[in-house]
């Protein structure tokens, strides 16, 4: 008898031990401390917020599984679990999502804007794609487009690239295919070479100067070339610049604020050493014309046999210009130093270019005028029509410019381009 009690004991537990159990499980309870699911990105630094367990509303220990890794992207998981001798008991898991939202790299060797002469060979200057996940994808690279080099035109050479998330790119590299194909012509032989200085001939009283050294109107006009614009109340502002020692930007703000625009006559090396400067006058609407590529003489190169050269120091500041800005540069030309002939002014209208010199300037080369001094010089010199030759390397000139311009205004004066003088 006694052993039937004794079966029947562990009857009755076996009974309860699954209600025990089942009882025990849900008087168990585990909250995450944070979104059950949770998107990182690639590389960000996972905090794990972890989770609290409670029992019969006493709080318990909770067992963490399971890491997250940032650098592998897609789903990972996190366990939260209360165990016992027998192992995990209940459980609930944080689902995380490692996402790569970052576009891959895609750069382009060489310049994205490149200019070629008809004929020229079109050679692909390379390029690269890398990524923050996959690293580098370069042959994955898709690439359209072509360049007929023996028809003038603009071209576009588009790459595309995706990572493996999906994540997409794309640059354009623009290829402009020009006709430079000028020969010396034999015409210009009998055309004078002498070489001249140009100086204003203003007389510092508000009055129109009837020559520039020694050159009428009537004369230059045949070369497309001007000191002066038409007898209206109509200032030119012309800056010539070559030298990276510069208040450019600086004045070029100050016209900016007082809605002038303006022409600025720059060297090769200068607009390629400031292509940010270079894209702000751009998109600011002042004219950019051409200085020559080394601040040449040119008088000395308009000759057969030094004619190549001649090209070369016209053509590769509108290619360099061209290449950062993807606009052309105007067709409008200052002699370098003012030194000229009326050969070099026959060949520069060959290439499409007016020439233009100034009827009111001043001794500016200083560093150390002062902005009283420049503004003085400036009012003394203003008349209709008045092109203005203007070094912005000058302090004192950058100083006066405001007072300047609104004096300008105040007296009925408007502000042009030389551009539109005919």
């Amino acid at each position: 008898m006694r052993y039937v009690k004794k079966y029947w004991f562990v009857f009755i537990l076996l009974l309860l031990m699954p209600l025990l159990w089942i009882v025990a499980y849900f008087m168990i309870d585990i909250r995450l401390n944070g979104d059950e699911y949770l998107e990182i990105e690639y590389g960000d630094v996972y905090t794990e917020e972890g989770a609290i367990g409670y029992f019969n509303g006493r709080e318990i220990d909770v067992n963490i599984r399971g890491e997250i890794d940032t650098k592998k992207v897609g789903e990972q998981e996190v366990i939260y679990s209360i165990d016992n001798k027998l192992g995990m008991f209940k459980r609930i898991k944080r689902r995380v999502v490692v996402v790569d939202k970052e576009k891959p790299v895609l750069t382009l060797k060489g310049s994205e804007v490149m200019t070629l002469r008809l004929g020229d060979k079109y050679q692909e200057p390379g390029y690269d794609l890398e990524d923050n996940v996959d690293g580098d994808i370069t042959d994955d690279v898709i690439i359209n487009g072509n360049v007929d080099v023996n028809k003038v035109g603009n071209y576009e050479i588009v790459y595309e690239g995706y990572d493996s998330s999906g994540n997409y790119i794309k640059k354009t590299r623009v290829v402009r295919v020009i006709d430079s194909d000028i020969s010396y012509q034999n015409s210009w032989d009998n055309i004078d070479n002498t070489p001249k200085n140009w100086w204003s001939g203003n007389k510092k009283n508000n009055t129109r100067p009837e020559t520039g050294a020694g050159a009428t109107s009537e004369f230059l006009k045949q070369y497309d070339a001007y000191y002066m614009g038409s007898d209206e109340k109509v200032i030119y502002l012309t800056f010539d610049e070559g030298s990276n020692l510069t208040y450019t930007k600086e004045i070029a703000d100050v016209l900016y604020k007082n809605d002038v625009r303006a022409t600025f006559f720059f060297c090769g090396n200068f607009i390629k050493d400031n292509p940010d400067l270079m894209k702000q006058l751009v998109k600011q609407g002042h004219s950019v014309g051409n200085h020559g590529y080394h601040h040449l003489a040119m008088h000395e190169y308009a000759n057969r046999d030094n004619f190549d050269k001649f090209k070369e120091e016209i053509f590769k500041v509108e290619e360099v210009f061209y290449e950062i800005t993807g606009v052309e540069m105007d067709k409008v030309y200052r002699e370098p130093r003012g030194e000229y002939s009326e050969r070099d002014l026959a060949i520069l209208k060959a290439m499409g270019y007016k020439t233009f010199f100034w009827s009111a300037d001043y001794y500016d080369f200083a560093y150390d005028v002062t902005s009283d001094v420049a503004l003085n010089n400036y009012l003394q010199r203003y008349h209709n029509g008045a092109i203005y030759l203007i070094h912005p390397k000058n302090r004192g000139n950058y100083l006066a410019m405001d007072s300047f311009v609104k004096e300008m205004k105040n007296l009925g004066y408007e502000f042009g381009l030389v551009r539109d003088i005919n």
